[in-house]
Formats: structure tokens, sequence, C-alpha cells
């Protein structure tokens, strides 16, 4: 892509946040199958560039850099095909670095490739910092070899930016021969970006472990627990060459994350729950000792803590169940202007995204259950708010639906949480359903955003149902623990529960009821419907398991001692637990029509959990409809894939509960 195109297209994502599009009865597909044209802005120190990730009409990506308030582009830097930049971070007002992601479909977050490279504002002196790939060439740089072979990430930079970024790193097995990719080792380093040169700040013995540091030294380490990959294990040292020490249960409690040192390193702000309820924000003596709680809910975790640039002063936190909201911690400037931006655009949610290292010039990021994400300047000075750009500028907010927080109590006595997307058009009648699970399942959660599934449905004229089951995320860890061992029984009971609850409201017409979801979401497309004869017309299984005995044996999951002990402990792995809860064994129970769509590249739900389903159905004489593509993994990312994805959807759910809906 060109510099002028990018200027086009950062000039058309302007003008697309300033201009109303007329209402149109239904949505093209293709404007749900696109992918955002630009994300993740990131101001310099000065604030005089913003960096952003752009993704061109040919599926390529790009770093682009362009200059403010006037978004002129200034440079891009291609990236390889399906990698893109993640963790884009100034280092100086002229300098940054990025980490790099690959694509590997939609129902999965960009995976970092474990490569770190740095580029200067204007596209020049671009140098790998870290890589294993490149590491392992000829004539790769010295200080790439300075460091262990393994995956790195950015874990940070100096207070006081100078040209250096931290790096963490998980070393590779020596012998890679065990199938995992577990080393049993953490490191950090501190890496001056034009040279590479790299200097040790930390190492301990456990994997997977991030770092808290303190005058550049590394004070706290913590990581999940290999055992119980839901159990967070942390350590902790009184200078750089003290031995770790691992906090006892009464310091931690069910959990505790270390997130920052204050500035006379007197303090820790910690993520803190004593009893396994919603996480708190605390702080404490770097001990642990004379906790305080600083917020709190007694229903919802901490979603987000909302600092201050340097020093970084804990302004406000983020409850994230239902509509998120704020509670503010002080009365500082950026509570106050927090709160003013909040009180002008009510229906949004807005936060700082990044800021410039005097605080002045703030992004501020806007996104509502409507509105994809809109992206403004902030000039503290003025108190002037630009608009930058819109993720998704094709997206009217004003065409979508409001995506409603509900609450109600499953048959066993928990209260449950979701959210109901109802169409346009209702009139109050009851509506045709489709119940819309989420993945994961544990630690997951449907939140209040933007959520292009549902915003189709509901354009189609369906209600969507969308409930966070036990298990889910952001309860905190015994809710998300309540899940464990119940993934074809007690979550499956709580969907079920949620249906009778959306009928009974009468916002559901029983006789016109769907199940569709993806990855453990398309599992419980199998499941429900087995558990709950004649409660659904139709399912549709996207990149579901239908076996999980496939899973244990064949899913990239199983590659770390974490993911190995998940299938222990969260799901079970004797036979009879794994034929009790995989639909493909129970086919006898189910009797309505399925729509499989899987990727055939599929590493985390191997493409054989939907060839052997087809298999088990044609032998039972069932009816099913197909949609599978090459090159594909967890989630289709060609926006072909996705285009022919949305019309099978609608086509599906019309033939089979969808009569009378446009």
């Amino acid at each position: 892509m060109s510099i002028k195109h990018l200027h086009r297209l950062i000039l058309f994502a302007t003008l697309g946040l300033l201009t109303q599009i007329v209402q149109a009865a239904e949505i093209p597909y293709r404007d749900f199958a696109r992918h955002p044209s630009l994300t993740n802005p990131v101001i310099s120190p000065d604030g005089k560039h913003l960096a952003v990730s752009v993704h061109n009409e040919d599926g390529s990506y790009q770093l682009g850099v362009l200059s403010l308030p006037d978004l002129k582009p200034v440079s891009r830097l291609n990236m390889a095909p399906r990698t893109l930049p993640i963790d884009i971070t100034w280092v100086s007002n002229t300098r940054l670095v990025m980490g790099l992601g690959e694509e590997s479909g939609t129902l999965e977050a960009p995976q970092g490739t474990g490569e770190v490279v740095a580029v200067d504002f204007d596209g020049s002196h671009k140098r790998v910092l870290y890589s294993w790939r490149v590491r392992d060439t000829k004539g790769s740089n010295m200080n790439i070899l300075s460091m262990v072979r393994g995956i790195g990430f950015i874990a940070g930079t100096p207070h006081q930016l100078n040209g250096h970024v931290y790096i963490s790193v998980n070393p590779f097995r020596t012998h890679a021969s065990s199938g995992t990719h577990d080393s049993g080792q953490s490191l950090i380093y501190d890496v001056e970006t034009g040279s590479g040169y790299a200097k040790l700040m930390g190492e301990i013995d456990e994997a997977g472990m991030s770092f808290v540091l303190h005058d550049d030294v590394a004070r706290f380490a913590y990581g999940s627990n290999q055992d119980d990959p839901y159990r967070t294990d942390v350590y902790s040292r009184d200078s750089a060459t003290s031995p770790w020490k691992k906090l006892l249960p009464a310091v931690t409690g069910k959990r505790l994350v270390p997130m920052h040192i204050s500035t006379d390193g007197k303090h820790l702000y910690s993520i803190y729950s004593a009893g396994g309820g919603p996480d708190q924000l605390v702080i404490s003596n770097l001990d642990g000792s004379d906790r305080k709680v600083l917020a709190s809910d007694d229903f919802a975790s901490v979603d987000d803590v909302l600092w201050t640039p340097y020093p970084y002063q804990p302004y406000g936190v983020v409850f994230g169940a239902g509509k998120p909201r704020i509670e503010y911690l002080d009365d500082s400037i950026y509570a106050q202007v927090s709160k003013a931006l909040s009180t002008k655009f009510p229906d949004e949610f807005l936060s700082v995204t990044s800021a410039s290292q005097d605080g002045m010039q703030l992004i501020i990021g806007a996104r509502s259950d409507r509105d994809p994400g809109t992206y403004a300047l902030f000039d503290r000075g003025t108190m002037n708010l630009q608009p930058l750009f819109r993720s998704l500028p094709w997206i009217d907010p004003q065409q979508m639906v409001s995506r409603q927080p509900i609450s109600f109590t499953s048959s066993d006595g928990t209260k449950l949480a979701g959210f109901l997307t109802m169409p346009a058009n209702s009139t109050g009648s009851p509506m045709p359903l489709v119940l819309l699970p989420h993945g994961g399942p544990i630690g997951v959660s449907d939140s209040w955003s933007y959520d292009p599934w549902s915003q189709f449905l509901a354009n189609r004229g369906y209600a969507v149902l969308q409930v966070n089951y036990r298990g889910s995320g952001g309860r905190g860890t015994d809710f998300e623990h309540s899940g464990y061992k119940q993934f074809g029984t007690g979550i499956q009971q709580d969907l079920i529960d949620a249906v009778n609850w959306a009928v009974k409201q009468g916002y559901a017409d029983a006789q016109r009821v769907c199940i569709f979801g993806a990855s453990f979401g398309g599992y419980s497309s199998l499941m429900a419907p087995i558990r709950a004869p004649g409660m659904f017309k139709c399912a549709v299984d996207y990149a579901g398991v239908s076996d999980y005995s496939i899973e244990l044996h064949r899913s990239d999951t199983r590659r770390s001692a974490g993911g190995r002990n998940y299938f222990v402990q969260a799901i079970g792995t004797d036979d009879d637990t794994i034929r009790a809860i995989s639909p493909i064994y129970h086919l006898d129970k189910f009797n309505i029509p399925v729509l499989i769509i899987h990727g055939k590249d599929d590493p985390r739900v191997p493409y054989e959990n939907a060839t052997e389903l087809r298999a088990a159905l044609e032998k039972a004489g069932k009816p099913y409809e197909w949609l599978v593509r090459d090159k594909e993994q967890h989630g289709f990312y060609s926006e072909e894939n996705n285009l022919a994805f949305y019309q099978a959807l609608q086509a599906f759910l019309d033939k089979h509960i969808g009569n009378g809906v446009h």
C-alpha cells in the first residue's frame, strides 16, 4: 500500500466518524465479514506521532506511523503474510518496538510469534531484537545469540524512556522430542533497541512467569501454576542478587496478581481475592502485610485498572459485568477528564488507551454494544477532542441494536448474567431465538461490546441470547472453578435455563429456538440439544468439539504442561468421562438438523471433530449441512470464507426457524 493510499484510508475512516448513514433495512453480509482497517493506536512520548496497525484490502498488514494532529502518513512497514504488529510500544520520541503476531482465525486472538522488532518512526533503522528464527540462521546478530532461544515478548520500558525495552523470554526445551514447549524457566532482559545489546535483569526456574520491576530490578514474578493453570504462583525477592521466595497462601489468598510497585518502593498494587470471590484492587506492603482494599464489587471482578502516566497512580477501576462502569479512586485531572467525557458520551464506554509522556495528549478509545471502536485525540491544554478514526467505518452505530444486560437465577440457584439482543423490528411478541454460547469455557465471558454475530442475527430478525454460564470469567476464581467437570452437565443446564427464562419472559418463541456457537460454543450446540430434547429446532456447530478424545491426543492444548493439567482438572481424562461428555457418543438423542462449519487446519479443535461427526451422522441417517474450508484454522480468517459463513448461517436459520422474520 502506498502512503497516499493510506492517507485516503485515514481520511475515509475519519469522515466515517462524522457522517450519519441512512438506515438500511438489511446490512450487507460483507460489512460483517470485513476486517478492521486501523487498530491499536499508540501515541508517541512527545505527542507528535501516532503508530497504528493497518489492515489492507488485500489482507496484508503494515505498521503505520502518522503525524498528529493532521494524521498525515509518515511511514509504513510491510508485514509478512498473515503477520501483524502487536504490543506496539514507543521507546523514545523517534523509535518504537513491536511484537509480531500471526492471525490464526477469528476465534483466537492473534498469536505472538515470539519475535520483537524495533524501527524508527520514519521507517529507518529496522532491527530484529529477538527472534528464535533469526537466531537459528547463519550470521545471526551476536546480541540475539546472547539471549536464550525461546518465545520473546515485550514486557515494558524504563520509566524514563531512553531507547531501551524490556523483553521477557520463555525458553524452549533443550530437547523437543517430548512434544512440549515448556522449559521450566523464565527470563527478562533490558535491550538497547539501537544496537540490540541485551542485559539480563532477572531469571527464575519457573515456566511462564511475568515480572514486576522497580528501579530496573525484577522484584516479583508471577504466573499460572503448571499443575493447576487457574492458580497463580507469586515469587518475590529483595534485590537483584537475592534468591526468589514463593509467597505463602496466607499472603496470596486464592488469587494474587502483582501489578505495580509504588515510586517510593514501599507499596504493591495488586489484583487480589482472599477466598475466591470477585477480584479486588488492593494496596499492601511488599510482603503483603497491611493490605487495604481500594475497589471491589460483590458480583463482578475488577476488569481493568486505569493508571496515570508515570508515576503510575491508579485513578479508577473498571467493573465489566453488564455495561462497564468506572469506580473512581481519586479526583485527579485524569479522573476529571474521564468523568467529563463519559458524561458527554453516556452511550459509550470511554478510556484512555495511550498518553504522551507528560500526559497532555491522550488517545481516547470509545466503544459500546453498537460501536466497534472510535478513537479521538484529547488535548488537555485546549480541552479539545479531535476525532481520529473508527476501526470499522462501514458499520454505522445508528444501524445497530442494543445488547441489553440481563440476569436470572438458574435451576440450582446460581445467579447468572448475560445479554439479550432484540431485532429492531421487535414488536413485543415472542421472537425466533438464537442461543449463542461463548467459547472457552473457563475464564472466558461475553461482554458489553460490539458483537458482529449478534448484530448480524438481529439485523436478520432474530433475537440473540448470550449467557455467562458457570466457569465464565469476570466473577472470580470460585465461579470459574464451578465450571470444572461440568462441561457436559452444569454448563449445558445453565444454557437450557437461559432459554427457559427467555421464553417465560416473553422474549422467545419456544417453537423457534436454535443454538449456534463456536469452539466450546460449537460443542454446546451439539450437547445442549442432547440434554434438552425438543427445545431446539436446529444447531450450528462452528469449530466445535464432537469427541474430547481427539482434543486429548491431537489438540495443540496438549503441548504445554498447563494445557495437559487443564485436561485433567477441568475436563477429566478417563474413558468414562470422555464418553459421557462427548456428543458423538450420544447422537441417538440428537434429532435436529445441524450445520457443521470447520477449518481444515484448525490446531485447537482439530478437523477430525467435524469429519468424524459427519460420518456418525451419515451412519445414523441424520440430517446435516457442511461448510468446510482449506487453509483455515480456528475460525475463518479469509473475508471471502467469512462471507460464505454468514450466508450459510442465515440460509440455515431461515430454513428452520426463520419463517416471516425478514
